[in-house]
Parts: C-alpha cells; sequence; structure tokens
C-alpha cells in the first residue's frame, strides 16, 4: 500500500475526504471540486515540497520552473503506473470498478451517444473512488470517526438550513424545503447519518454521557426531520435496518430483560407504524353517513347547491362534491386572482379543480363565501396548483398518506397515475418490464434508456404526463433495461463480492450502508443522478477501501 511520506500529505488527504463527506448534502458543486482535489492528490503523491524549494534555490527562477514541470510530470507518470499496477491487483476493487466499466461497454449498444457520454460524466465516481481508495493510505478509526462527525454535522446544518425555507411559507412542494440535493437523496444521507449516530451512542466508549445525550437527539431530530420532509425511503430504510439489528441483538444477548425489551421494540415499532398508517387511512376514507334531503339546498346568495357523492373522490375524510356552486365559485374566483377559473395552473392543474379541493381541505363550501373566506396565501397556492391545504400548513407521513390515497383513487377511475409519485412508480414498473421482456439478453444500452422507456410509454397508450416520463426508478430494473440479464447479473456480483472479499459483512458501518444502498435502489435510481452516484460510490468504495479493519472497534457480533 502507498502512503504519503509526510504528515501534511496524510492531513491534506484526509481533509478532503471530510470534505466531501461533507458536500454529500450540501453541495453538487463541492462534491465535483473536492473529487478534483482528489485526483490531484492521488496523481501527485509524494510530492515534496523541499525539493522543488531546492529546485528554484539552486537554479533560479528559469531553471526552477523548468525543473519543478519535469518533476511534477515525472511523478504523476511514476504514480499512475505504481498505483494502477497495485489497483489491478486488488480483486475487490477491480470489480467495484466494473460497474463502471459495464456502462462503457453499454457504449456499444446505444444509438443516443449525446446522453451515453453525459451518463459517463456522472458516474465516474464510480471508478474515481475504487480506484483512490484501494491505492492510498487507510484511514484509522479515530479519523474515521471524525468524519462521520463531521458529515453528521453537515447534514444537521443542511436540515436547519431546509426548516428556514420551510418557515418562510414560500413552497408549493415539502420536497422544496431540501435546496442542494433532492429531497430522496437527502433523506439517503440521513438515514445513514442516523445510524451513525446511534453507533456512537451505543458502542463507541470514546464519548462521555452529555456527548452521547445530544448524538442520541440529534438522531431523534433527523426521524423527526424524515416525518416533515415525508421521506418514505428514509423512514422505510430506518424502520426495516433499525428493527433487523434488534432481532441480531435478540439473538445475540444472553440477559432476559433485554431479550425482553428487543422484542418489545422489534415488535411495537412495526406495530404502531402500522396502525398509525392504519387509522389515517381509515380516517380518510371514512366519512360520516350523508343524508342529502338534511343538506343547504341554496347558498347565502340564493343559488342551487350541487351536492354528490358518487362522481367526486374523498379528500380528508370529506366528500369533495358537496356544496358546491359553480356559478359563484366563477364569479368570486374572478374578483380574487387574475387566473381564469378555467385555466391551468402554474404546475399544469385546472384551477377549478384545484379550488375545490383547497376549500375541501379548509371546510369551507364551494361557494362566494368559501372563497371570499380565502387569504391572500391561499389564493396564491391554489394559482400555482396546491390542491390541499394541509399538504403544506401541516407537512408530515399523514399528509404523504393522504397524497398517495388520493393518487390512487384517481388512478383507479381514470388510470392517470400523474397525481402519486407512488403511482407514477407503478408505471415505471410497468414500462419497465415490458422493455425487460423485449430486451431480455443485450438491453438497449448505455445511453438508450431514457427513449426506451418514454417509447414504451407511448406504446402502453399511458395517461402519465410527459413532465412525469421519468426514468424506473428502480435502480436494478434500470440495470436490467439497460445491459440484459447478463449485465444485470454482473451488476448483483460487483454489490456483493467485493464485501465478501474484502470480509466487511461483519463491520457495522458497511453493512449499514450496503443495506442503505440496496433498499434506496430499489425505490430509485441511485446512480444516475451525480448526488446519488456520488452518496453510493464515496461511502461504499470508502468503507470497502478506505478504512482500517484492523482493530476497528465497530464489528458486528
Amino acid at each position: 500500500m502507498i502512503k504519503s511520506n509526510t504528515n501534511i500529505h496524510s492531513g491534506a488527504y484526509f481533509i478532503t475526504l471530510v470534505l466531501i463527506a461533507m458536500s454529500l448534502p450540501l453541495s453538487k458543486y463541492v462534491m465535483s471540486m473536492t473529487e478534483f482535489m482528489l485526483l490531484g492528490m492521488w496523481l501527485l503523491s509524494g510530492f515534496s515540497f523541499s525539493i522543488v524549494w531546492r529546485f528554484f534555490k539552486i537554479g533560479g527562477l528559469f531553471k526552477g520552473i523548468f525543473h519543478f514541470v519535469g518533476y511534477f510530470f515525472s511523478l504523476a507518470y511514476r504514480n499512475l503506473i505504481d498505483k494502477f499496477s497495485l489497483f489491478f491487483k486488488n480483486k475487490a476493487a477491480v470489480v467495484f470498478a466494473s460497474i463502471y466499466f459495464l456502462h462503457l461497454v453499454g457504449v456499444l449498444f446505444t444509438a443516443d451517444y449525446e446522453y451515453a457520454i453525459k451518463d459517463l460524466r456522472i458516474k465516474l465516481p464510480l471508478l474515481l473512488f475504487p480506484v483512490v481508495f484501494s491505492t492510498m493510505e487507510k484511514i484509522e478509526y479515530k479519523r474515521f470517526r471524525i468524519l462521520m462527525l463531521a458529515y453528521s454535522a453537515a447534514i444537521f446544518a443542511g436540515t436547519l438550513i431546509s426548516m428556514g425555507i420551510f418557515f418562510k411559507g414560500e413552497i408549493i412542494d415539502i420536497r422544496e424545503i431540501s435546496p442542494f440535493i433532492s429531497s430522496i437523496r437527502f433523506g439517503l444521507n440521513i438515514s445513514f447519518a442516523f445510524f451513525a449516530l446511534l453507533y456512537f451512542v451505543f458502542y463507541d466508549k470514546y464519548f462521555k454521557i452529555w456527548h452521547k445525550v445530544f448524538f442520541a437527539s440529534l438522531a431523534l431530530w433527523f426521524v423527526v426531520f424524515l416525518f416533515i420532509l415525508e421521506s418514505v425511503t428514509g423512514l422505510g430504510i430506518i424502520v426495516v435496518i433499525g428493527v433487523s439489528y434488534l432481532v441480531f441483538q435478540l439473538f445475540k444477548t444472553r440477559y432476559l430483560h433485554l431479550k425482553l425489551a428487543f422484542i418489545v421494540l422489534a415488535v411495537g415499532i412495526p406495530l404502531g407504524l402500522f396502525l398509525y398508517v392504519h387509522h389515517t387511512i381509515q380516517a380518510a376514507s371514512n366519512v360520516p353517513v350523508i343524508e342529502m334531503e338534511k343538506l343547504d339546498k341554496y347558498t347565502a346568495q340564493g343559488n342551487l347547491y350541487l351536492n354528490d357523492t358518487s362522481q367526486r373522490n374523498i379528500e380528508d375524510g370529506r366528500y369533495i362534491g358537496l356544496y358546491i356552486c359553480y356559478k359563484e365559485l366563477e364569479e368570486s374566483w374572478g374578483e380574487r386572482s387574475d387566473f381564469k377559473i378555467n385555466a391551468v395552473s402554474e404546475n399544469g392543474q385546472i384551477i377549478k379543480e384545484t379550488l375545490i379541493r383547497y376549500l375541501t381541505s379548509k371546510d369551507l363550501r364551494k361557494d362566494a363565501e368559501g372563497v371570499e373566506a380565502l387569504t391572500i396565501w391561499d389564493v396564491r397556492m391554489i394559482e400555482q396548483g396546491v390542491a390541499n391545504y394541509n399538504y403544506l400548513k401541516y407537512p408530515g407521513l399523514r399528509v404523504r398518506i393522504l397524497k398517495i390515497l388520493m393518487g390512487y383513487d384517481v388512478y383507479k377511475k381514470t388510470g392517470d397515475p400523474s397525481g402519486s409519485s407512488v403511482m407514477q412508480r407503478v408505471e415505471y414498473s410497468k414500462a419497465a418490464f415490458d422493455l425487460i421482456q423485449d430486451h431480455f439478453w443485450f438491453g438497449v444500452g448505455t445511453g438508450d434508456l431514457e427513449d426506451a422507456l418514454n417509447n414504451q410509454y407511448k406504446r402502453m397508450g399511458s395517461e402519465l404526463k410527459k413532465r412525469y416520463r421519468f426514468h424506473a426508478h428502480n435502480q436494478f430494473l434500470a440495470i436490467f433495461i439497460a445491459f440484459g440479464v447478463f449485465g444485470f447479473l454482473w451488476f448483483l456480483f460487483t454489490l456483493i463480492y467485493p464485501p465478501v472479499k474484502e470480509k466487511r459483512f461483519g463491520d457495522y458501518f458497511f453493512v449499514t450502508f450496503f443495506l442503505v444502498a440496496v433498499f434506496s435502489m430499489l425505490s430509485d435510481d441511485t446512480l444516475e443522478t451525480q448526488a446519488g452516484v456520488t452518496f453510493f460510490a464515496f461511502f461504499y468504495a470508502f468503507l470497502l477501501f478506505g478504512k482500517q479493519k484492523e482493530n476497528a472497534p465497530n464489528k458486528i457480533g
């Protein structure tokens, strides 16, 4: 293993790793910049400032520059030769890096070279990190602890910034409170940091009690924030991995009282979550029995109400179709907004339908009095396509469930999955499986994934709106579509073989991240964005090749 020959090299290398980790939840620009810094340190490992100083001291300015350039390129060349030689001797690192070469080979089958080149550029971290970490010095646990604390601090800072955006009240979608990276990737970072903090609380003896109390409070805040962010993926990862660890500890411990505690938690957490979801669904779906003859027939202005419980959906436990007076809606809305009531809102929804749902969510009648009761902020939200007051004022898991219910109801009645990300994923999966059948053996190639899916949506006659026609939202399906069955099987091999070869499936941090990564790939295209692929490649490669495993106090079992 090649090591930096001075403390300054080692320190600079570690600081760069910390900066990369901190950039993951906060800055795509810093991600790219620090990756170039890491590459530079890798190329110039062993660089000596004293040698360069002698060049200028003995030879003067011009000769010094000449010798410096020669030294620079000579050192970079030797490092390239030596380190790639070292890299190719590390079978696990080569196998992991082959994910990138799989995409490189896929270019041979593509028709869209522009997209393929863009895809290869985004996925460069899959090559960079295994090459660098397998040929540089390994980070000892003390430094790794600092890195994870800095990473957690960056995520905490990100959540505070997000809450600042939330309290300004200028968002129309809760996902907008994640300004630096997508809310899904932010949720993944939070879930991994959550388990890192739990390790420091329960296993790391370095910290004092007040440290552990602070870490536990921070971990709890991360869970609360995931609820606010409506991150089903992040919360699901925490529940599944958390319960898995509780079951593991149940079989490991010898003490009866601990076994009982683990049983209560392992059963209680998912049961409590199930009961909460069930109660929310029941409260939102079941409405009181309506006696139509007892409903008011006329508005305060004497106009006739339309009361219909069959044609429109139920939302938040209320019939949307009750107490509607279209005449007053149109007249009153015209006095409150420059948008015509039959126009399309800023996110593509019909104003009239959005207005009716919004009034229902505020328990207001759909008449002149209801429209007049709206605030200026309410009007602006309706113009932007927000259909439910609670979506913005009371975000959380309950709202996420309500959105799924409404999206499912619309999908069931109209076949249009556009209104719910869950229903959209159903449509994505249908298209993906159809493409897999058509291109089972060799796939469609690296650059044709997006075109192939768009064409499949057209062949299916999908009602999915164009702005929602994304990728498969499942990394495993995306790999299968792009590279066929052989590429898919190789991808699975690249995930499993390196940790088996490096004996890392006993390492708490690696196993935790492995599970986070795999679960994320089941519900999202983790490797298709810069934030996602950098998050995956950095921690996967670092925990496999960049962190010491000798005498590391983070073993499972």
